[in-house]
């Protein structure tokens, strides 16, 4: 899965990150092509953990920030997105095979930053036109 502008959800730093997210995605998919050993794919796991958390991290402070109406149900979902990353990497270690991975992370994007992203999105829009601008490319 590469990244395409129709990810945009028209918050730049939003945007920017969610490309940081796909280029990380795009390195655990090399590596899950190339059957490299556990570690190295573990090694990609941990940044991609790293930088979501610091993401959600970002994008909480900014519902928090805007006052978004749904924000306990939008971070709740990143709660569950962390433990179902640190489940997923449990069964890994058992059976090293990524493809799980990638497709987990690709899923995930898709229904939560095409979905509930574009529901802040929108009300950040609306309510804070100025937080909002074109997205990079």
């Amino acid at each position: 899965m590469k990244w395409d502008n129709s990810f945009a959800i028209g918050i730049d730093a939003i945007d920017k990150q969610h490309k940081q997210i796909f280029e990380h995605l795009l390195a655990i998919e090399n590596s899950v092509a190339k059957r490299d050993p556990w570690h190295i794919l573990h090694f990609f796991l941990t940044q991609l953990t790293e930088y979501m958390k610091f993401h959600l991290a970002v994008e909480e402070a900014l519902l928090e920030i805007v006052r978004y109406p749904d924000r306990d149900t939008h971070c709740g979902s990143h709660a569950r997105l962390i433990d179902q990353i640190t489940t997923l990497e449990d069964q890994l270690k058992g059976k090293p095979s990524g493809e799980n991975l990638v497709g987990f992370f690709e899923d995930w994007f898709v229904r939560h930053v095409l979905a509930s992203d574009r529901d802040y999105a929108a009300y950040v829009t609306k309510e804070f036109p100025e937080l909002s601008g074109a997205s990079a490319t």
